[in-house]
């Protein structure tokens, strides 16, 4: 089980870095949206 943990929370740290494809446009998106609600 600890082997299987370890795995996943390595895989976690790799993942989270990663951005989608394509997510960095709607990012922007989202933000010029929602800019009075999150500034």
């Amino acid at each position: 089980e600890k082997i299987v943990y370890l795995t996943i929370q390595d895989f976690n740290e790799k993942w989270a870095e990663r951005k989608l494809r394509g997510f960095a446009e709607a990012q922007e998106a989202l933000q010029r949206m929602f800019e009075e609600r999150y500034n």
